[in-house]
């Protein structure tokens, strides 16, 4: 269960720091005041919600197959 939370938390992590790269490099390119950068922002929001979703779905399901109390 250990290992499948490490994987998680790596694998949230690399995510959040993609999304935060294409946000960071678009308020570079574009500026706060482009409406193209608050579109990228909502869509990194978006994205971020769902990524964090489909790893509390296979999460729970690694715990459910796996905890000490299937054994």
């Amino acid at each position: 269960m250990g290992t499948t939370t490490a994987w998680v938390l790596r694998t949230w992590a690399r995510f959040t720091l993609l999304f935060a790269l294409i946000v960071g490099g678009t308020w570079l390119y574009l500026g706060s005041a482009s409406g193209w950068f608050w579109v990228v922002t909502a869509g990194a929001v978006v994205a971020e919600w769902y990524v964090i979703r489909q790893l509390a779905r296979e999460w729970s399901w690694e715990a459910r197959a796996t905890w000490w109390w299937s054994a």
